[in-house]
């Protein structure tokens, strides 16, 4: 099976081969795949309100709903920088509440993600999109963070070196928005950098996402 662990339209559904996460912001658009839901720091501005988290809550009881998430932190785009915080500490406090993991959106406030993460991160966290050199990999990784990597056709060599720094057991692979390669073009990707076979590397994804679920997915 090939998982895409951050996608945001399923276009797989009822396939046996792959697995797709769909990210939510508010409400679920799709039916019958599975997803997660949360408050991306672009179109959350102002803090949540109690609905708000009792939608969030609502939706984790769904067999489908995986976990919170995209939520984080923007520098370059989104609400205020206190307005995104605390909409983003909301959400870690729910991740805490309901033991679930987190899908982490960031752009150049990785120093305070890590922060959030060693001060109130209690459950499991993942980056997604993450393309930034392999030092700054070890550092997320270190505070306890996954990465979840999209890798594509004529990488620069900072990205393909962190590519092939990244232990097996701590990232996952994805689509995200960019749909020019399918999930199984950006498996292929890999397995040629490190050296595997698809099948090894599947086997390996689909235990990293077990894992990374485990509170509710149990396939």
């Amino acid at each position: 099976m090939y998982i895409d662990f951050h996608t945001h339209k399923p276009i797989h559904q009822g396939s046996a081969e792959v697995l797709e996460v769909v990210s939510a912001h508010k409400q679920l658009k799709y039916n019958d795949c599975y997803y997660t839901i949360g408050h991306h720091p672009w179109w959350a501005d102002a803090v949540l309100s109690e609905a708000e988290l009792q939608n969030l809550a609502i939706n984790l009881k769904n067999p489908h709903c995986l976990g919170i998430g995209e939520c984080g932190l923007d520098k370059l785009k989104g609400a205020s920088k206190d307005i995104q915080e605390e909409v983003f500490y909301q959400q870690i406090q729910l991740a805490n509440t309901q033991k679930v993991p987190m899908i982490i959106h960031c752009v150049r406030q990785y120093d305070q993600i890590i922060h959030f993460r060693k001060k109130y991160g209690q459950t499991q966290w993942a980056i997604h999109g993450f393309r930034r050199n392999k030092q700054l990999a070890k550092s997320l990784l270190d505070a306890g963070i996954k990465l979840s990597v999209s890798p594509f056709l004529n990488m620069n060599p900072s990205f393909t070196d962190m590519l092939t720094y990244l232990p097996l057991d701590q990232f996952f692979i994805e689509t995200d928005s960019e749909y020019s390669l399918n999930i199984q073009q950006r498996y292929q990707i890999l397995v040629d950098l490190k050296g595997i076979s698809n099948n090894q590397l599947q086997v390996v994804m689909e235990n990293n996402f077990k894992d990374f679920f485990s509170w509710k997915y149990s396939n």
